[in-house]
């Protein structure tokens, strides 16, 4: 095995300050939030020199440890996974790329680069997006950051020419038989990219071979398209099982000195692109063309690889580098090229296409619009293609673009099924769930969207009767998604801006695409489809028991749950219901009170023998999808008390202007000191800002973990200032309508529910930072408030499990736990962290006097809790990771 990462000395965490004497490298976007390593890459590339070819059948012996989190390895299986042609690499060495499995995460993939400009790595997880790029221009220095903390404001126009080309199929988003990238076969494709004189003077000029050989140049030039189509390629083969490889004589179309291309004018270029790229390379030696160049935004005909038309596609962009440019330009023009459209649903300089306008507002998956179609989902595209894009591109690659060299990948496809049609009351949330399987023991993820085309109002409104509703989210382990998320459903809001339950009668149509994530050989994707339809009858369906806070109930005790009926017992599947106790604040639903009980508004149910401070009730159907949730806390054998704590900074913070568009200036800071020890479970914050132009702001808060949370990112446009008490229970910014200045109480950028459960004790810091020139302001003052619930056991003695106990506590993730039992059945142990995410589970076997070691591995600092259960009874305490 070759192995490389801290111990062996590849990455050592640095700071800004042991890097001021050196040049760093040319960025377009600063992340407002990164860490900096210093990186062996000597080492590197010694290390991935005996990486196997991905289609040589080897097994990989080559383990390298990457930063996935702030001074957090993973180690990834590598393999050698070329983008360029073997003859070419021959000619410009350098040119190297690869693809890596985690093995401790098995969906989560990195593909990477080494060039002459370094090491250029994109990773995908199920947290999101991350990035290493180069730092300093000597090659030593890396940034790791993740997609997030990016704030660029897109100015880009994408349009689509031209109707199908003959022999491909039109996808109707909610057609059944829409195809999924399930045959496994890996195609690739010889790719012809061309540029013009402008895109290679931007790179030549930052690889500092300005004066150099035509072979250096072109050397520079070819780096720079190999760094974009590995980000590229990453996606393509995860989603698609597709991937492009730059043909044996690339340079022959990157022009340095003169070129026939009409830089700054996309309808020009698109043309020159076709002529410009047979001429010099021959129509049969490449299978699909595309051009770069610095200017005219992006345009594309649709489904031409492998046709006359193929290289009828062009990216162009004044700053051709980094995420933005690779997955929202690239990626999105090359999407065309396969037969993808646009999906989202707003009306954009005329580029909505009503066949698949299947996302809400701008959109936010590759084929959207987002960030640069108001009202927007996000600022930059997410790092997958909708369920419709995916059938799309399947119809053009096998109808189509059929000059692929394809290689059987011995993946097999999962399997899929969306679950049953359901009926579901009106301002009623529901859950969709989907079961899969994989022959391979693959790590799957779940994409729930929406399918729904017809133009409605953007932001979605609860009263549509048509149209899309419901956001993308990116693809995640589970198979369930709470609609709208459990978050909201908790903090008792069903109308978040981008996931909006209907209030009357509807049908919504649903797709699941499960992947395998398998990037090595090519992914495998699998979809199915239900519906949801919507009684504009019945409904609401609603707990109106424990809505109030303070309540505790004692164990043994009989308790009555009520809920609004409404009409909807007459459902199908809804005449009776199962009640369910949450005892990790309403994240999951482990213990039946009850089980197939009238659906009649009201059941009494005798109070478990478990002790557990933050509890939530759901009432759900026996045999349907739709549910409710009572609407606050409540304790079980505890009693709780809420307190809030405030902390304010009046001292005047100046924002220095921004270094140029979209280019922050200096991160600047201050802080408040919390001396108070609270078990945190809500924070807001009150920032009051003047600037001259509000949307070039990013705002954010580190506790003193140093986590961090995003306030504000570049919402609004030109207004003086706001004076706003981020919520996460207050309406969105994005979309909302602005004033001058910019009042009220709205939901941050992030979550602040993020700090619920972390310490509290230390400095919590607020960063700011423009990220335009030519504007300036001040945060003028900010207010943190801390709230804490202190839960105190009633009786020692409430469980039957006995001589209870936990020690250390506090401790730093390793502890032991003691107990007496009488019960003859295993001990369960769960740990969830204050969110109510599970992070350690195990059965124990039980010999009445239990004593266990519990170790609890990469877990940040804060407040956890731990259940023990005998089989007989339950007990939660609380544990606190310093």
């Amino acid at each position: 095995m070759f192995f490389a990462g801290f111990g062996q000395g590849l990455w050592n965490p640095t700071e800004e300050s042991k890097m001021s004497d050196l040049e760093k490298s040319d960025r377009i976007a600063m992340p407002i939030s990164y860490q900096l390593y210093h990186l062996n890459l000597t080492q590197l590339k010694q290390t991935l020199v005996a990486a196997p070819l991905r289609n040589s059948g080897l097994s990989s012996a080559v383990i390298i440890d990457f930063p996935v989190a702030k001074n957090q390895l993973e180690s990834f299986v590598i393999y050698n996974a070329p983008v360029v042609a073997p003859e070419l690499a021959a000619k410009f060495p350098g040119l190297d790329s690869y693809v890596g499995q985690s093995i401790s995460n098995p969906e989560n993939s990195v593909r990477f680069s080494v060039t002459q400009f370094g090491l250029h790595a994109m990773f995908f997880t199920e947290k999101g997006v991350s990035y290493i790029d180069t730092y300093t221009k000597d090659l030593n220095n890396y940034i790791f950051y993740k997609k997030s903390a990016l704030f660029e404001n897109r100015n880009f126009e994408c349009l689509v020419e031209g109707n199908v080309s003959s022999g491909a199929k039109v996808m109707g988003a909610n057609e059944t038989s829409a195809p999924t990238m399930d045959d496994s076969t890996f195609r690739s494709y010889r790719l012809a990219m061309a540029c013009t004189i402008e895109y290679a003077a931007y790179h030549i000029d930052a690889a500092g071979v300005s004066s150099g050989t035509l072979a250096e140049k072109k050397a520079a030039v070819l780096a720079a398209m190999v760094v974009t189509m590995t980000r590229v390629n990453g996606i393509y083969e995860r989603d698609m099982a597709v991937t492009m490889e730059l043909i044996a004589n690339n340079e022959d179309v990157i022009f340095v000195n003169s070129d026939n291309f009409t830089n700054d004018n996309a309808s020009a270029l698109i043309n020159e692109s076709q002529a410009v790229i047979n001429s010099y390379i021959g129509t049969a030696n490449y299978d699909i063309g595309h051009t770069v160049s610095t200017g005219g935004g992006g345009l594309a005909q649709l489904n031409v690889p492998c046709t006359a038309n193929k290289a009828r596609g062009i990216t162009g962009s004044s700053a051709p580098v980094g995420d933005t440019y690779d997955i929202d330009y690239v990626s999105h023009e090359m999407g065309h090229q396969f037969g993808a459209h646009h999906t989202f649903n707003n009306s954009c300089s005329g580029n909505r296409n009503s066949a698949t306008a299947v996302e809400p507002g701008s959109g936010s998956t590759i084929m959207a619009y987002a960030g640069i179609c108001a009202p927007n989902v996000q600022n930059n595209s997410d790092d997958h293609f909708h369920a419709v894009s995916i059938a799309e591109m399947k119809a053009c690659v096998t109808n189509v673009a059929t000059c692929s060299t394809n290689t059987a990948n011995g993946n097999t496809v999962p399997t899929i099924s969306a679950g049953n049609n359901y009926t579901i009351p009106k301002s009623t949330p529901y859950i969709l769930e989907a079961t899969a399987s994989d022959a391979d023991g693959d790590a799957l993820t779940y994409c729930w969207e929406q399918t729904d085309t017809a133009i409605s109002t953007q932001p979605p409104v609860a009263s549509s009767n048509s149209g899309p509703n419901y956001r993308s989210n990116s693809p995640v382990s589970s198979p369930k998604r709470y609609m709208p998320s459990l978050d909201a459903v908790l903090a008792d809001n069903l109308v978040p801006i981008w996931e909006v339950t209907p209030s009357t009668a509807r049908t919504l149509n649903f797709a699941c695409t499960v992947r395998d994530n398998q990037t090595i050989m090519g992914g495998q994707t699998n979809r199915d489809d239900m519906v949801v339809s919507v009684s504009g009858f019945a409904g609401p369906f609603n707990v109106t028991s424990q809505a109030t806070s303070g309540i505790s109930w004692n164990q043994g005790e009989t308790r009555t749950i009520t809920w609004d009926v409404n009409g909807a017992s007459n459902l199908p599947g809804s005449s009776t219901v199962d009640i369910l106790l949450s005892t990790d604040g309403g994240y999951n639903y482990d213990i039946v009170l009850l089980s197939g009980t009238s659906n009649d508004g009201s059941a009494d149910i005798i109070v478990p023998n478990v002790a557990a401070p933050y509890c939530r009730v759901m009432v759900k159907p026996t045999g349907n999808i739709y549910y409710d949730i009572n609407p606050v806390d409540f304790a079980i054998g505890y009693s709780v008390v809420s307190t809030c704590y405030t902390y304010t900074n009046n001292t005047v913070l100046s924002v220095p202007d921004g270094a140029g568009a979209n280019v922050p200036g200096t991160v600047v800071s201050n802080n408040v000191t919390v001396a108070d020890d609270i078990n945190i479970t809500d924070v807001n914050v009150t920032v009051d800002a003047t600037h001259s132009y509000i949307q070039d702001l990013v705002i954010a808060l580190n506790n003193p973990n140093d986590d961090q949370v995003y306030l504000w990112g570049r919402y609004c446009n030109g207004e003086d200032g706001f004076t706003v008490t981020f919520d996460d229970d207050g309406q969105s910014l994005s979309g909302a309508t602005c004033n001058d200045p910019q009042t009220g109480t709205f939901a941050p950028y992030g979550n602040l529910a993020d700090f619920n459960g972390t310490t509290s004790v230390g400095q919590w810091t607020m960063l700011a930072a423009d990220y335009y020139n030519g504007d300036t302001g001040q945060i003028n003052s900010w207010t943190l408030e801390l709230c804490s619930q202190s839960a105190t056991a009633k009786n020692d003695n409430f469980n039957s499990i006995s001589e209870f106990d936990i020690y250390p506590n506090p401790n730093n993730g390793n502890f032991s736990i003691h107990l007496m039992s009488t019960s003859a059945k295993d001990i369960t142990v769960d740990v969830f962290d204050i969110r109510g995410r599970n992070v350690f589970t195990n059965n124990y076997t039980n010999a009445g006097d239990f004593n266990q070691i519990i170790s609890l591995d990469n877990v940040t600092k804060g407040v956890y809790l731990l259940n023990v259960s005998d089989g007989q009874s339950k007990e939660t305490k609380k544990i606190v990771i310093q």
